[in-house]
């Protein structure tokens, strides 16, 4: 049961982070509202495995009341974050997942136009020397990007870990890993959300899709790290 939680947490950060994939990699003009309705169900799709995750550990942290367990629950978590991300840096993997998503959604909620999956499959890639950027951009991007994804991942993560530390103080725990939740999303929201949708409008998008991809997987490095730090102290 709790390599099922942490594959489903690191599930939900994948959806998360393909659905910015989803949105650059389908391009049909008459079909744009239609297309983004299919890709915002794939996106709260992530929020379901997030839902099987929190219980499994607090059942492990309050009833079994196992440290090692919600350790090693949270490892995995971390780890097969990391193992999910990798296959986006390829743009063929990226663009067959994101064609046989949008057929699976279409199969389940049908079609508002014909939609020609062939023809999306087979639109050339612009090519990544065409991104634009200085690299004070690229690397204050990639630093927002890496801070919004670590205060949303250790606020959900680490909360059942730290508890047992500080066993009389579960509801301040609570409570400012809601803080740093809300400093991830709001980053995310307001300085990385406009930031891709901007350039995937301008036919690009593909180089923040990569520093977004390589931020989180240094994201979830970072947190294994301190996960084995807090385990050797």
């Amino acid at each position: 049961m709790f390599l099922i939680a942490s594959f489903c947490y690191a599930m939900s950060i994948f959806i998360d982070i393909f659905s910015y994939h989803l949105k650059c990699n389908i391009h049909d003009n008459t079909n744009v509202r239609y297309l983004f309705s299919l890709i915002n169900i794939f996106q709260f799709s992530a929020r379901a495995f997030v839902l099987v995750f929190i219980p499994i550990m607090a059942y492990y942290t309050e009833t079994v009341r196992n440290i090692d367990k919600v350790w090693e629950i949270t490892l995995y978590a971390h780890i097969f974050v990391v193992l999910l991300l990798m296959p986006l840096y390829s743009r063929k993997f990226s663009i067959f997942f994101s064609i046989k998503i949008i057929a699976i959604l279409n199969f389940i909620f049908g079609k508002s136009k014909a939609l020609n999956l062939t023809q999306l499959e087979n639109n050339k890639l612009p090519s990544l020397n065409d991104e634009n950027g200085s690299d004070l951009k690229k690397i204050y991007f990639f630093l927002i990007s890496y801070f919004s994804g670590f205060f949303f991942s250790f606020s959900i993560t680490f909360l059942y870990y730290l508890s047992f530390y500080y066993p009389q103080k579960a509801l301040t725990l609570t409570s400012y890993s809601q803080i740093l939740n809300m400093f991830g999303v709001l980053l995310l929201i307001l300085l990385i959300d406009p930031k891709i949708m901007s350039s995937i409008d301008k036919g690009r998008g593909h180089f923040e899709l990569k520093l977004l991809t390589t931020s989180r997987i240094f994201v979830h490095i970072t947190l294994i790290f301190i996960l084995f730090v807090l385990k050797w102290i």
